[in-house]
């Protein structure tokens, strides 16, 4: 592999002339950086990231931890931070809580040892000591940037900041949507409790009800989770109490496949008899057996603008969270409610 003296000797030039001509440095002419670029090309020369970082005393590393890669919701959130990193020659090291807060701890500690620069998490679901992941990184001074959700008591820590979607607006469109269709017998599955996308979508459902003037009642809401049997348990047990309902808005896109496939095992038809609307518009949402009405998340967008959050937290700049815009994307598992 050609390193920066082989293009130097080549072009009969010192080997800082050649590598401030490769970083565009002003000093250098615009015909010497062409014939250094072009040398470059012709032998093959890649730059030695790994050296680059050290003489500017940085890992050139980003820390991700998610609860599960083959989940297609944190993949497109990881493909954005990867397609943001390497516009800015960064590389992503990648750890997996699978939900579990002693993972997640665990994860972070070994990202620290490497001397990552910034951090970006996906909170991993606890009841209790929700705040240990973050007081770990406060001791690391490690910027960190926490995506879809976040623990309450996060703002008292300065390197922390994070990026939402808008989950009270996202449901209050879903439950709007099962309202205009005629649906007035709507239940929620909600998400694990402690989470900040579970408070804010359980108000958005709250909201639009009352908005139309319909009652709500404790006997249309059971905890769900975040994972498809979750979904399936909560249906279970919604079927068992017998409550009336011809609708159901669900934590997310699992949840509510889970909840099509209790259904269906029990002969009702989606959505002939229950109309189901899900929350995060992932990969499988417009392929599954029923096309499935969901709430549309900037998953990619999410990951992008974490990443410069925590680049922005790296510098000392004042971050402000930011929270993106939600969208309803209507497919075949909502019909209008036609009276028995």
């Amino acid at each position: 592999m050609a390193t920066l003296k082989d293009l130097a000797t080549s072009l009969n030039l010192s080997v800082m002339a050649v590598s401030k001509a490769l970083r565009d440095a002003p000093d250098i002419s615009v015909a010497t950086k062409e014939r250094v670029q072009a040398e470059a090309r012709r032998q093959h020369y890649v730059p030695n990231r790994a050296a680059q970082n050290l003489r500017l005393r940085r890992s050139g590393l980003i820390g991700v931890v998610v609860p599960q890669i083959n989940h297609t919701y944190y993949s497109q959130l990881v493909w954005g931070i990867e397609r943001q990193a390497e516009s800015l020659g960064l590389q992503l090291m990648l750890g997996h809580s699978l939900d579990r807060a002693e993972n997640e701890i665990r994860e972070v500690q070994k990202l620290i040892s490497r001397q990552v620069e910034a951090l970006l998490l996906v909170p991993a679901v606890r009841w209790q000591h929700r705040l240990a992941t973050l007081e770990l990184l406060r001791a690391s001074h490690v910027p960190t940037v926490l995506l879809d959700a976040y623990p309450a008591g996060a703002d008292a820590f300065p390197q922390v900041s994070w990026v939402v979607c808008d989950d009270q607006r996202g449901t209050q469109l879903a439950t709007q949507h099962l309202l205009e269709l005629g649906h007035r017998e709507i239940l929620f599955f909600a998400g694990p409790n402690g989470s900040s996308s579970s408070a804010g979508r359980f108000s958005g459902y709250q909201r639009a009800l009352s908005e139309v003037g319909v009652d709500y009642s404790d006997a249309r809401v059971f905890l769900a989770g975040k994972d498809i049997e979750s979904g399936q348990n909560a249906m279970s047990h919604a079927l068992t109490e017998k409550t009336p309902f011809t609708a159901v808005v669900a934590h997310n896109d699992s949840v509510a496949m889970g909840a099509v496939e209790m259904l269906r095992q029990q002969g009702y038809r989606i959505p002939e008899d229950i109309s189901v609307v899900g929350f995060g518009d992932g990969l499988l949402a417009a392929n599954f057996r029923v096309p499935l009405t969901t709430v549309r998340v900037p998953q990619i967008e999410m990951g992008e603008t974490a990443l410069r959050l925590a680049l922005d937290l790296q510098k000392g700049e004042k971050v402000q969270p930011r929270v993106l815009p939600v969208e309803i994307i209507v497919r075949e598992s909502t019909k209008k409610y036609v009276e028995r």
